[in-house]
C-alpha cells in the first residue's frame, strides 16, 4: 500500500494533486479527479467580489506541445459564494480525497484576504492556498522593501486563522527573497508556480493583459523556484510545465513534497493523470470534458475555447 504523505498538516493518498484549474472549478470534475487517482485537489481559486457580467470568455490557443489560455477575470476567479459552494459540495461528497480551497485579493491589505479564508476555515479548511497570480502590478511598482512588507503581510495572516496559508508564487517574485521572506515569517508550504503572461500577436485574437503561456519552457523556473524554497526549509507543491512522468519524477527529487499539475490532463484529458503515478490510464466515469462548463457563465453554451478541435 503507497505510504501517505503528510503536507500543512494534512494527508494526502499520493503526491499528485490537480492544480487550480479548469480541472477543479466545479464538484463533478473535482470526481473526475478522484477517479482518476489524484491524491489532492486545489479548488478553483475564488475572491470576494460581484460578478458584474462584463467579463469574457474563455479561449485557447496551441501551438505545438505549448498552448496560450486568455480569460477575464470574471471568467475565472469564483466569487466567494461560489467558491464556498463548490467546498462544501466537494466535501459532502465525502470522498475522502484532500481538498484545499484557494482564495485570492487584488491588494496587500491582510484584511482583504482574512475575509475569505475565515469563511473557508469555517467550513473546516485546515489548509488554504493564496494565489498571488494577480498581484503582479505590486512587484513590478513597489518599491525595494517589498519583501519585507510580504513577510509582515503573511505574518498578519497567518497569525489571524488557524488554518495554514500556502502562498502560490508568480513569476514576478524573485524566488530566493520570496522564499527567505516566507521562511522568516513563520510560513512553512509553498505552492510553485503559476502561469507566465505572455502575449500573442494580435491575428490570434487574445486580450494582450490577461494571456498565459502553459507549457514545457515553465519546468526549468520551476526547477529555479522549487530549489530556492528546499534551501529555504519549505514544504513545497511544485508544477507548472509538467508534461510527462519525468518531469514530475524531477521535480519530486530536487525535494518537492506533492506536485501539482492542470495543463498535462486539459491536453490529454481526466484518465491520463495516472500515467504521472506510473500507473496505467484510469476509467472515468461520465462524459466529462476537461475545459467546458461555460453554461456556468450565463448559459451561452460554447466559449469557442478550441479545445474540442486541437
Amino acid at each position: 500500500m503507497e505510504e501517505k504523505i503528510r503536507f500543512g498538516g494534512m494527508e494526502f493518498a499520493n503526491p499528485l494533486l490537480a492544480a487550480s484549474s479548469p480541472l477543479t472549478e466545479t464538484a463533478g470534475k473535482v470526481r473526475c479527479c478522484q477517479e482518476a487517482g489524484f491524491g489532492g485537489v486545489i479548488l478553483k481559486t475564488a475572491a470576494e467580489y460581484k460578478r458584474t457580467g462584463e467579463g469574457y470568455g474563455r479561449k485557447v490557443v496551441f501551438l505545438g506541445e505549448d498552448y496560450y489560455a486568455d480569460a477575464s477575470y470574471e471568467r475565472e476567479i469564483l466569487t466567494a459564494e461560489e467558491g464556498l459552494a463548490l467546498y462544501e459540495a466537494v466535501k459532502a461528497a465525502g470522498s475522502g480525497m484532500a481538498v484545499i480551497p484557494s482564495v485570492s485579493a487584488n491588494s496587500m491589505e491582510a484584511e482583504d484576504w482574512l475575509r475569505i479564508c475565515r469563511r473557508f476555515e469555517m467550513l473546516g479548511a485546515g489548509l488554504i492556498q493564496l494565489d498571488f497570480f494577480y498581484l503582479g502590478s505590486s512587484i513590478r511598482f513597489g518599491n525595494g522593501d517589498f519583501y519585507r512588507r510580504l513577510g509582515e503581510f503573511l505574518a498578519r495572516l497567518q497569525s489571524g486563522l488557524n488554518a495554514v496559508v500556502m502562498p502560490k508564487l508568480n513569476f514576478n517574485f524573485a524566488p530566493r527573497e520570496t522564499c527567505m521572506a516566507l521562511a522568516d515569517c513563520g510560513i512553512g508550504q509553498v505552492s510553485l508556480l503559476d502561469s507566465i503572461r505572455v502575449p500573442l500577436p494580435e491575428r490570434f485574437g487574445l486580450h494582450r493583459d490577461t494571456t498565459s503561456y502553459f507549457g514545457r519552457k515553465q519546468l526549468p523556473l520551476t526547477l529555479a523556484y522549487l530549489r530556492c524554497a528546499v534551501e529555504a526549509g519549505l514544504e513545497v507543491c511544485a508544477g507548472g510545465g509538467v508534461s510527462c512522468v519525468q518531469d514530475a519524477d524531477l521535480l519530486l527529487e530536487n525535494g518537492a513534497k506533492l506536485v501539482q499539475t492542470a495543463s498535462f490532463v486539459l491536453k490529454n484529458g481526466f484518465r491520463s493523470a495516472p500515467v504521472l503515478l506510473h500507473r496505467t490510464p484510469a476509467v472515468i466515469s461520465g462524459n466529462w470534458r476537461t475545459w467546458c462548463e461555460a453554461e456556468r457563465y450565463g448559459g451561452k453554451g460554447c466559449e469557442f475555447c478550441g479545445f474540442c478541435r486541437k
